[in-house]
């Protein structure tokens, strides 16, 4: 028999909490014809981390900056160059033996691969191959192939040398990625919290214009009383006269409330990003806020959350890539500084092969030929190939420029900047200290404020209770009874907003100390906050 008091008592409370929440909804599906969003704060936050466009526009520079990182890196990827030439010309001659005319024709294919490394050096493989067939005479070999395989190396020994010096731009578009992971982190701490606070004012609007509305009533009521009380005659006109003009006050209040409703609608509307498009179906639907501002109270001193904000600020891991990235400069600009020594390595082996004619004694001036030995392209290349002929060379080429002599102004301004840099990180720190002793102290006023709003409350609900019997007896005035009324609803408004008051400045401590995110539980793509 307990038992079934117990589960009848249940369903009794779970039908009273479906019927709490029916109200609203039906009231608002008739005013306007659509059913009204039961939203919670969850849903919202999961709303506005998909449809914020300040959100998605932050969140493409983490993209962007990936690819620039890509495109650092591709300057060492090797190139590959193909190209063909081909000439035919026919001209006057200049020479007695050549005649009066004579033609050359030509071809020539090469192909070649280039590579950089790190330590600033470009290397380069290249192959070429030609023909030569000209009607000039005395020619030894005609038509004539040429092959040529090259190694070309050189390589900076002070300016540019070195792989930190060559990896600057890659390790500068690293850090520049960092920077933008941490400016979209500020952005979706700073929209989670804007969400936060759009709800619970719109539940604190709701909770007051609930509040107006059951004064109104009982103001009304009165009214009814103290004109069946003149009716009988037990009360003069005056009583009515008052009640009339406390009916019309909190009427005018009403319609306050209800346009604190729908601009904190509107603002909630514009986080999510629920625009006033007609495509969009949920864009005119009002707003049942389905979470109850639960307290949970949070204790931490000053230090440990000024602790916890450094390590988890944003804005601190930016200031330090931008040490980072300031550094990198100096270090460039120091070596650009230096003159340019370059070493150039070259080693090729050449082929040659064709039609080759054999004179009368050798000697072409003759005239006479003797035979010709036959020789191919494949011949050329062969010859290039086996490294018949081999020749290298070494160069160094020395270059200072003046200006690396007689100005430090690019080193100078690097250095500045980096100073810059380092000043801006201590005036983060000094900010966000600030920051996190205002937070907690204004959590701490917000938890004294919730407390005595509830003790004035439960006293003026008390005295209003002693009045109204007062006024019953016949031994109390309206004023005083509607002043008391009035005085009730201020304490109500002012318990409820001063839990809401709190539930934000807990918030707000959280976003101070940059921990929002995760005390939110909150996951956005791949990134690990």
């Amino acid at each position: 028999m307990k038992n079934e008091l117990v589960s009848e008592r249940a369903l009794g409370i779970v039908a009273a909490f479906v019927l709490l929440l029916a109200g609203p909804l039906l009231a608002q599906e008739q005013a306007t014809g659509k059913p009204p969003l039961l939203l919670t704060l969850k849903d919202c936050i999961s709303r506005a981390l998909a449809n914020n466009l300040d959100v998605s526009i932050e969140a493409m520079n983490p993209e962007i900056d990936e690819a620039s990182i890509s495109l650092s890196k591709e300057l060492y990827l090797p190139q590959f160059s193909l190209s063909y030439f081909k000439r035919d010309q026919n001209q006057p001659g200049t020479w007695g033996v050549e005649g009066t005319s004579y033609f050359m024709k030509s071809d020539q294919y090469s192909l070649s691969l280039s590579q950089r490394v790190v330590t600033g050096a470009s290397i380069t493989f290249s192959f070429a191959n030609s023909m030569t067939n000209t009607s000039r005479a005395f020619t030894v070999i005609n038509p004539s192939y040429s092959s040529l395989f090259q190694l070309d190396v050189i390589q900076p020994l002070l300016k540019d040398f070195g792989p930190k010096i060559n990896r600057i731009e890659t390790l500068r578009a690293v850090n520049q990625r960092d920077i933008s992971v941490s400016e979209l982190k500020s952005r979706l701490i700073q929209t989670v919290y804007d969400v936060e606070e759009a709800y619970w004012n719109l539940y604190s609007a709701i909770e007051n214009l609930k509040v107006q509305e059951s004064s109104l009533e009982q103001s009304r009521a009165i009214l009814e009383k103290n004109r069946e009380a003149v009716r009988i005659g037990s009360k003069s006109a005056l009583e009515i006269l008052t009640s009339e003009a406390d009916v019309a006050a909190y009427e005018d209040a009403l319609v306050s409330a209800k346009l604190s409703v729908e601009q904190g609608e509107e603002r909630l509307k514009k986080i999510l990003n629920l625009s006033s498009n007609s495509d969009r179906p949920d864009t005119d639907q009002s707003f049942v806020l389905a979470d109850k501002p639960v307290i949970d109270k949070t204790e931490i001193s000053f230090e440990e959350a000024l602790r916890v904000a450094i390590a988890q600020r944003p804005e601190m891991a930016q200031s330090q890539n931008e040490i980072e990235n300031a550094s990198y400069d100096i270090s460039f600009c120091k070596n650009q500084l230096l003159p340019q020594l370059d070493l150039r390595f070259s080693t090729w082996s050449p082929g040659q092969s064709g039609i080759k004619y054999i004179y009368q004694d050798d000697n072409y001036l003759t005239g006479i030929i003797l035979g010709r030995i036959q020789g191919s392209r494949m011949d050329a290349f062969n010859e290039a190939l086996k490294r018949t002929y081999k020749n290298w060379s070494v160069n160094l080429t020395l270059t200072l420029p003046l200006a690396s002599v007689f100005s430090r102004a690019i080193l100078a301004r690097a250095k500045l900047q980096s100073e810059q840099a380092t000043r801006r990180l201590e005036s983060q720190k000094q900010s966000i200290s600030y920051e996190v002793s205002g937070a907690i102290k204004e959590l701490h006023n917000a938890e004294l404020k919730m407390k005595s709003s509830a003790a004035s409350r439960a006293l003026q609900e008390k005295r209003l209770a002693a009045e109204t019997q007062r006024y019953e007896l016949g031994l109390g005035t309206i004023d005083w009874l509607l002043s008391y009324q009035r005085s009730l609803m201020s304490a109500k408004t002012s318990e409820a907003r001063a839990v809401i008051d709190y539930k934000l400045a807990a918030t707000r401590l959280e976003k101070a100390m940059g921990t929002l995110l995760k005390s939110k539980g909150i996951k956005f793509r791949d990134y690990d906050f």
